[in-house]
């Protein structure tokens, strides 16, 4: 059924939403905070997010103009909003990204600033059960409605929560010791850097004085029917190309050759892929396993989170709780530097010996670690004389992890247990690549969260065929939000 729901409709929605059983993962038993109606922010959310899918904003091309001005009419109707849409990239490519700062009355502090992206991944059509650019809901088996359409979790949820929150508490303009700066980005997704790099590159005067910054990369995960953790990102690992080059002897694909390129290529990319780089635990992966170990259910993961994270753990202790935890993609993702073979090209005739072919890893490298000794046991591990990996482009230097101890963090923190009180909140390390990385590089530190609660089913759908996102996760975003922002910006 296509969404085309009114604000009443959605107003009765939201209502329902939280007189729904209280086993819902999404009905917040305690307290409203003050000058926050759910109803209305269960409505905004929907008719927010609804609009930013149906602009089509798949990178490439972008558009981003589409949505930069959806805001700009959204925040014009804010008193005390300043907007600035920026064009970005080359004149008429429908590329930018968008500004707008509530202003306090009266600041004594520097500004807080949340944030996101506009832009999504490309879709294949074919795989989707619904428009992928067309907000449409379905009600699944056991009665739960869903939102389905190409940046439902990444990043127009977050970005239309945000928006719903900043329209409650700017009527407490007066009330703030703090500006709230809202950003929205081009191009987090890839391609020409016209996004946050753009940002700071040319407009940076627009945001340079935020104190800290709220992000997409942590989690809000759902399980056993409950908000089980809130995982806030400090870090996230940098993103690297490596491509490995084959050559050989060129032939008749008659004539079997002892050297095919495309063989050797087949051999070194095969180990490479198994390969497995060191353990490497920084403060917060330490943290993160630490408290991950108080609600993890398996005794033996328990017991191999508390021994990983144990302060004073030798290195062959450490390697062996690694090896159990690594059983589970994710956390071996968090645990060591990680490949992933992505493209492999060669040939150009059933019956021809190519002379050459190559394969792509992305590499996503931990904040202490160093590429070029990846690349080096790539080479080593790859073992093939005729396959060269290489580095493309130039090692980075990792930006410095965001401390816990700032006033966002805690706000954060302080929001998830005031919502859900037995949710355990873990310090975060993102796998994946945000804008929060050149904040960071900048001296802002800044926090990840995706604040929809989702069961790991859901969050998979990221990037992947009929992303979707459950109704009554929407207001608890907004509300997870709001609290956070009037925490930190409150007198």
């Amino acid at each position: 059924m296509q969404f085309v729901a009114t604000l009443g409709v959605l107003g009765t929605l939201a209502t329902s939403t939280l007189t729904a059983q209280s086993t819902s993962p999404y009905v917040v038993a305690t307290p409203a905070p003050s000058g926050f109606d759910r109803a209305q922010a269960q409505a905004a959310t929907l008719t927010h997010l609804k609009a930013l899918i149906g602009r089509n904003t798949q990178n490439p091309p972008g558009n981003e103009l589409l949505t930069a001005q959806y805001f700009d009419s959204v925040f014009a109707g804010i008193p005390g909003v300043e907007r600035h849409i920026l064009p970005a990239g080359e004149a008429g490519s429908g590329r930018a990204n968008f500004v707008a700062r509530l202003r306090a009355t009266n600041p004594s502090k520097r500004p807080v600033m949340i944030m996101g992206h506009m832009d999504v991944v490309g879709v294949d059509t074919a795989k989707w059960k619904t428009p992928p650019f067309t907000a449409t809901l379905v009600q699944e088996a056991g009665g739960v409605d869903y939102l389905y359409g190409r940046g439902a979790i990444d990043d127009k949820g977050m970005l239309s929560a945000a928006t719903a929150a900043l329209q409650q508490l700017a009527r407490q303009r007066d009330q703030l010791d703090r500006d709230v700066i809202f950003l929205a980005t081009a191009a987090e997704e890839g391609g020409p850097e016209v996004g946050i790099d753009e940002m700071v590159d040319k407009h940076f005067d627009l945001i340079r004085d935020a104190e800290f910054a709220l992000n997409e990369g942590g989690r809000v995960r759902v399980a056993e029917g409950r908000v089980m953790s809130v995982n806030i990102q400090t870090t996230e690992k940098v993103s690297y190309t490596i491509t490995a080059l084959a050559t050989g002897p060129s032939g008749h694909g008659s004539v079997p050759l002892p050297d095919n390129a495309l063989a050797a290529l087949a051999r070194a990319v095969q180990r490479v892929h198994a390969w497995k780089a060191p353990v490497l635990l920084n403060e917060t992966t330490r943290l993160y396993f630490s408290r991950l170990a108080r609600i993890e259910k398996d005794p033996v993961m328990k017991a191999a989170m508390q021994r990983v994270s144990a302060p004073g753990a030798s290195k062959a202790q450490i390697d062996a709780a690694a090896a159990i935890l690594s059983r589970e993609p994710l956390h071996n993702a968090v645990l060591r530097t990680g490949q992933s073979l992505t493209l492999i090209k060669g040939g150009i005739r059933s019956n021809v010996i190519p002379s050459d072919g190559s394969a792509t890893f992305n590499v996503r490298v931990l904040p202490n670690d160093d590429v070029r000794g990846i690349v080096q046991a790539f080479n080593r591990v790859g073992g093939e004389k005729q396959v060269k990996f290489t580095l493309d482009g130039e090692p980075r230097i990792s930006p410095p992890v965001s401390p816990v101890s700032t006033a966002l963090y805690q706000a954060m923190e302080t929001s998830a247990v005031a919502m859900v009180p037995s949710t355990a909140v873990i310090p975060f390390m993102s796998t994946g690549a945000t804008d929060g990385a050149a904040l960071r590089a900048k001296g802002i530190p800044t926090y990840g969260i995706l604040p929809m609660p989702l069961p790991m089913e859901d969050e998979l759908r990221m990037h992947g065929d009929n992303e979707r996102v459950p109704v009554q996760a929407l207001g608890w975003a907004a509300e997870f939000l709001y609290r956070t922002l009037q925490r930190v910006t409150a007198r």
